[in-house]
């Protein structure tokens, strides 16, 4: 605060110096020499700048030619891959359909649809390469397909033949083609011979195609990829080439059109030359202009082959001659507007270039934004190492799915070696388990957790980089635990009984028995093959439960009574009827359910009241209706309760498991799936059941099922609609 009232108070310290100053600048500036000092300094200054303006347009020319250069290249390489890729699609057709038909190729082309997607392409065919005693039998083969005129030619003995035996489109220039031997011809067959022995693509040198027909001639090539039997490359095995045909002319400008801007260019197969030796110019589609001294040659590889683009610039001399408008400008203006206008014009020069660096900017966020989106999406855990000057693997990047499966932040491990992330891994795996070391090998990893997962790992590498993925398996190897249970459980409840039946069956062959340990022997084998009988019947039910996954449920409207009245009649003995209370109710309680499938568990929770009861302890099964969330207002409640030994929580818990019995003896019939049947069935249906139960006070089961208006037409009886379930489709 003291210094501003400082600063502020008038007559101080500071404020004669402020006047003092001001009068010596002004005295100085009315100087005889002074203004002649200043015009001269603003002259040369004004040339400095006119220097600096001048040499920064030319470099803004030259930055402009070579990223027209850049986006030409690129173009030119990108059209070629995808000519290659089109190719190799033909290919994985034939890997495909190694008799692969004329007509079959036709729609290929004709969904690949070259003319429209492809522009600058003459034809898209295959060679076959043919033996001497190939020949004549594949020369009528092709006539009787309707092409009576066909023969491989050029005439004479060879040692091999190639023919062109389809060609799409097959018709005007491309006819002149057909049954064409192109490994008659030198620079044809360099290329389709490289092609063969290493399997890639590779592109001709400079020929006139066959199908040039002495009008507009053009240069061309000739793109081929290698075609084996089996599919593997192994020269020795070769079918034939696919190819596609390019007249020089017609594909550049497909490629780029007519709008080159301030640029030319000529492309040189192999070495620059001279410009007569090239086969493309661009002069030839674009008015000629004068040449700038820009020039710029760069390499391109073709498809095994590389060319040599030469570019020169066509705007060097409008930025050249820029300082004329400059110089008319400092002869009519004060040096003020003049040093203001170079400062404009560099300005709006610098404006155009940061404008072109924001479009690039965004151009390059926007492929950072998909791949952010393909590894951020994913499921797999992805880690990416990169190769350094040390010849060292460090991690640089992860995605998010990897984070959540590790439980980490991706600036944890960035920057590590590979050898310290492969550690950092092995501290998460289970005590005493081996984590497998990072390695090109697919592995299975355990982690401790929490959660405990498992994880499927597997490796992918690069000229310079390395690529490890993580799918979490959890899922899958808790699914392949609980097979290997079901079936180990499945084989130990068979073995128990059947090894009864087959002792037992042994002991009867015994002429010598007596009687009386016949009788009980023969009682043991069929109480064993009854119970055998009843684990194999429940068994099917819950691979047909599982197989069926709720398809096979045919719903139909009925009364819940009737249900509940055919599951205890087909359940029961005569002596065991005085056992059930029924109390189902006057009137009837309708749902949508499949009547055989419901039955089935009804009589399954009956059962097991009964068997787990002992005579003559009552079993109850009641009927009532409960209102509620249901779809049509209600629930149908079905209850059965029995006087038996009952369960603790812990095993009412575990009671719907497969293969969980209460009573581990033995003693009472059963494999421990009828439970796991009836919930299957019921929560299928889109009911639900509980289990209410305490040791030695019984048990009560009680089945939720939702109600149902009642049907406009009288409904079937449950015995008609199981027979009609029971017939064949």
């Amino acid at each position: 605060m003291d210094v501003i009232e400082h600063v502020a108070q008038p007559g101080g310290a500071d404020g004669p110096a402020q006047p003092e100053a001001a009068g010596r600048l002004e005295r100085w500036l009315h100087r005889p020499g002074t203004a002649w000092a200043i015009l001269v300094g603003s002259l040369i200054a004004t040339a400095l700048a006119w220097q600096a303006a001048r040499h920064f347009a030319i470099d803004e020319a030259r930055q402009r030619f070579e990223r027209r250069t850049d986006d030409i290249q690129t173009r030119i390489e990108g059209r070629m891959a995808s000519y290659e890729a089109m190719l190799r699609g033909g290919v994985a057709l034939f890997a495909a359909q190694p008799d692969l038909s004329r007509d079959a190729w036709q729609r290929y082309v004709r969904q690949v649809e070259p003319e429209k997607r492809y522009p600058g392409i003459q034809g898209v065919g295959v060679s076959r390469l043919l033996r001497p005693d190939e020949v004549a039998a594949h020369e009528d083969a092709v006539r009787a397909e309707g092409y009576p005129k066909y023969a491989v030619r050029p005439p004479g003995p060879r040692a091999a033949y190639t023919s062109i035996v389809y060609l799409e489109p097959l018709l005007a220039r491309n006819l002149r083609a057909f049954g064409f031997d192109m490994m008659s011809e030198p620079t044809r067959r360099e290329a389709m011979l490289r092609a063969r022995d290493t399997g890639h693509a590779a592109v001709s040198g400079t020929v006139t195609l066959v199908q040039e027909d002495g009008k507009d001639v053009q240069k061309g090539f000739l793109l081929y990829l290698p075609v084996y039997k089996g599919g593997a490359v192994d020269p020795p095995r070769l079918w034939g080439w696919v190819y596609a045909a390019f007249r020089v002319r017609d594909l550049m400008t497909g490629i780029l059109g007519n709008d080159l801007g301030h640029i030319a260019f000529r492309i040189h197969d192999g070495d620059a030359g001279v410009p007569g030796d090239a086969f493309f110019s661009s002069e030839a589609m674009t008015s000629p202009r004068r040449g700038s001294g820009f020039t710029l040659q760069r390499p391109v590889e073709v498809a095994g082959r590389r060319w040599t683009v030469v570019y020169e610039g066509k705007d060097f001399e409008a930025a050249a001659v820029a300082w004329q408008s400059n110089l008319v400008a400092a002869c009519g203006l004060v040096i003020d507007f003049l040093l203001y206008l170079s400062i404009l014009t560099m300005s709006r020069r610098k404006r155009q270039v940061e404008r072109e660096v924001d479009v690039r900017t965004a151009e390059a966020r926007s492929r950072m934004a998909w791949l952010t989106a393909v590894t951020g999406l994913s499921p797999d855990g992805v880690l990416v190492f990169e190769r350094g000057p040390d010849d060292r693997h460090r991690l640089v990047f992860t995605n998010p799915a990897l984070s959540r499966l590790f439980g980490l932040r991706p600036e944890d491990l960035l920057g590590l070696t590979e050898q310290a992330v492969a550690e950092w891994l092995a501290g998460l795996a289970h005590e005493g388990d081996e984590m497998p070391p990072l390695g090109p090998d697919s592995a299975r990893l355990s982690l401790a957790g929490p959660p405990a997962r498992v994880l499927k790992r597997g490796m992918r590498e690069g000229e310079r980089h390395r690529v490890y993925y993580f799918h979490d398996v959890t899922h899958e190897s808790e699914v392949e635990l609980l097979k290997n249970e079901f079936l180990s459980t499945a084989a130990h409840e068979l073995r128990t009984p059947l090894a009864s039946v087959y002792g037992f069956a042994e002991l009867l062959q015994n002429e010598n028995l007596d009687p009386a340990r016949r009788r009980r022997a023969a009682s043991i084998v069929y109480r064993q093959a009854r119970v055998l009988k009843h684990l194999v019947d429940e068994l099917l039910d819950l691979s047909r439960l599982d197989a069926g996954k709720g398809r096979d449920f045919v719903n139909v409207r009925i009364d819940l009574r009737q249900l509940a009245e055919g599951a205890a009649e087909s359940l029961l003995k005569p002596e065991e009827m005085s056992r059930v209370h029924l109390a189902l109710g006057a009137y009837p309680t309708w749902v949508d359910v499949d009547p055989t499938k419901l039955q089935q568990g009804i009589a399954n929770l009956l059962s097991n009241a009964l068997k787990y009861s002992r005579a003559p302890a009552p079993v109850s099964l009641t009927l009532t209706a409960s209102p509620g969330n249901g779809h049509d207002g209600g629930w149908a409640v079905l209850r059965i309760v029995d006087a038996g030994i009952g369960m603790t929580p812990e095993q009412c818990a575990r009671a719907f498991e497969r293969f969980y019995r209460a009573d581990p003896s033995g003693h009472i019939l059963g494999a421990g799936l009828g439970l796991s049947i009836a919930k299957e069935v019921i929560d299928r249906q889109g009911g639900r059941i509980e289990l209410r139960s305490m040791p030695g006070a019984g048990t009560q089961a009680t089945l939720w099922l939702p109600l149902r208006e009642a049907p406009e037409e009288p409904p079937p009886a449950v015995a008609e609609v199981a027979d009609a379930a029971a017939q064949p489709a």
